[in-house]
């Protein structure tokens, strides 16, 4: 399932991570802006992922950092798309709720498997409203991966809003896939809701 991806993406990374479009965030994002926050983020995740503290305290510090760089309700409102019309105050609540978990639980997850981790900030790129800055994550074992963060401007704030990975925009993925989730079962939220919710005990008791 797509948050799955997303934070595996992001996850590459580790978790550096309303449908609106980029009019709707007031601000341009500079390159050499976008740069330095990814250069920035880049580096506190990776302090945290090999630095001292247990497990635990990592996956404390890292859902700290990921709600102040990540923006994450609007990540979630664009991934529920169209259906955000169709559910419920309540649904759309609980989708919010579910949302942040999985990347919470995503996240822990993924803390040990990405120890020794290093970051580097490559090329950025101009596109829409905000800035692609692309960058190589290397961890032991695997070959180097290069990722692209989407940085744009979020009420005032520069905000991570999509995650490239191979080409692909995790964000868009994501919306297609909760989108057949939901179009499979007669277009009932609820039936994403639950598939949410049982991934996320499925995460848990993996842990």
């Amino acid at each position: 399932m797509y948050l799955r991806r997303f934070v595996l993406g992001a996850a590459i990374a580790a978790p550096l991570l309303a449908a609106v479009s980029g009019a709707a965030w007031a601000q341009a994002v500079s390159p050499d802006e976008a740069k330095t926050f990814i250069n920035q983020s880049g580096q506190q995740l990776v302090g945290i992922v090999n630095g001292p503290g247990s497990m635990t305290q990592k996956a404390n510090q890292l859902r700290l950092l990921v709600n102040q760089i990540v923006a994450v309700d609007q990540v979630g409102d664009y991934v529920l798309g169209r259906y955000i019309n169709v559910a419920t105050p309540a649904q759309h609540q609980q989708f919010q709720a579910l949302f942040h978990q999985l990347l919470s639980y995503n996240i822990t997850y993924q803390i040990k498997a990405y120890e020794g981790v290093s970051f580097t900030v490559n090329n950025v790129m101009p596109q829409g409203g905000g800035v692609v800055v692309d960058t190589t994550i290397t961890t032991p074992g695997h070959a180097p991966a290069d990722v692209g963060w989407v940085v744009q401007d979020v009420n005032g704030q520069m905000k991570i809003i999509d995650v490239i990975v191979a080409g692909t925009s995790l964000r868009i993925t994501t919306r297609n896939d909760y989108a057949a989730v939901i179009t499979d079962n007669g277009g009932n939220v609820s039936a994403l809701l639950s598939a949410m919710q049982n991934q996320i005990t499925k995460i848990a008791s993996a842990q």
